[in-house]
C-alpha cells in the first residue's frame, strides 16, 4: 500500500495535539496544582474568611494561569518547529507493508518491531518510535480499504503496545 500525503500546519498542530493528550503533561498539570494547594494550605489563616477566599481565588487564577500560558507556549513552539522544518512540510510517500514502513525519502525500512506504540482517532494515526520520534499519517488521505489495510497491520504488529 502507498499513502502520499503533506502536512498542513493545521494537521500538524492537531496531530501534537493528540499525542499530548495523555502523558507528562497532565502529570506536570496536577504537580503544579497540588504544590499551589500546599502553598495555600500552609500560608492560610483559616480564622480569617477574607484570607480564605483570596487565597482559593489565587490558587484558582495560578493554576489557569499555568495551564494558559503552557498552551500558548507549546502552540508557538510546534508552529515555530514546523515553520523552521525542513522535512515537516514536504510531500511524505509511505510504503506500507507487512514487513513495516518505507518513507521514500530514506534508504531503510522501518520494521514493525522499530515502533513502540500507536494512537488513533478519527482523524489522524499516530505510530511511535519512541516518545519524541514520532509520524503523523491523516485519515484523510486514504480510503476505507487503505484504513482497513493499516489498522489490520497495527493491530496485528502493535496490538500490545496501543495506548
Amino acid at each position: 500500500m502507498k499513502i502520499t500525503y503533506q502536512l498542513s500546519q493545521e494537521e500538524y498542530l492537531e496531530g501534537v495535539a493528540l499525542h499530548q493528550k495523555t502523558g507528562f503533561k497532565n502529570v506536570m498539570i496536577t504537580i503544579y496544582a497540588s504544590l499551589s494547594l500546599l502553598f495555600v494550605l500552609v500560608f492560610t489563616d483559616f480564622s480569617d474568611t477574607y484570607t480564605i477566599i483570596k487565597n482559593i481565588i489565587i490558587l484558582f487564577f495560578s493554576i489557569s494561569f499555568y495551564v494558559l500560558l503552557t498552551k500558548m507556549i507549546g502552540t508557538y513552539q510546534n508552529k515555530k518547529l514546523y515553520q523552521n522544518s525542513t522535512t515537516l512540510k514536504n510531500k511524505v510517500i509511505l510504503r506500507i507493508s507487512g514487513k513495516g514502513i518505507k518513507i521514500d525519502n530514506q534508504e531503510r525500512s522501518l520494521a514493525w518491531s522499530s515502533f513502540s506504540k500507536y494512537k488513533e482517532d478519527e482523524a489522524f494515526y499516530i505510530l511511535y518510535l519512541n516518545m519524541r520520534n514520532f509520524k503523523i499519517i491523516p485519515k484523510r488521505v486514504m480510503n476505507k480499504i487503505e484504513k482497513e489495510e493499516l489498522s489490520t497491520y497495527l493491530e496485528k504488529y502493535l496490538s500490545q503496545a496501543k495506548k
